[in-house]
């Protein structure tokens, strides 16, 4: 079964505008260039490991983890959606 790449993308994409960051921004937080993040988004790249690493272990991001990589949410440890953030 392959997952579909394109959804971690749009999951990248929700994080992002949750946060209020512009791709060029979120890009700087987790250094990598623009166009890759942006290639990530639309679901033209694969999210590779060493960015949801980064991801995972950025301090204003790493709430979102869980999220990511399994749709679930545990508020009372921390790991929520960006639809969580928004409240």
């Amino acid at each position: 079964m392959n997952p579909d790449t394109s959804l971690v993308g749009k999951k990248i994409r929700q994080i992002r505008e949750a946060m209020g960051l512009s791709r060029p921004r979120f890009a700087e937080l987790i250094q990598v260039p623009p166009t890759t993040l942006k290639n990530y988004e639309l679901g033209y790249r694969e999210v590779g490991g060493a960015f949801l690493v980064a991801l995972a272990q950025h301090p204003d991001l790493h709430k979102f983890t869980l999220w990511l990589l399994s749709d679930q949410t545990i508020e009372s440890v921390g790991q929520v959606s960006p639809e969580q953030t928004a409240e």
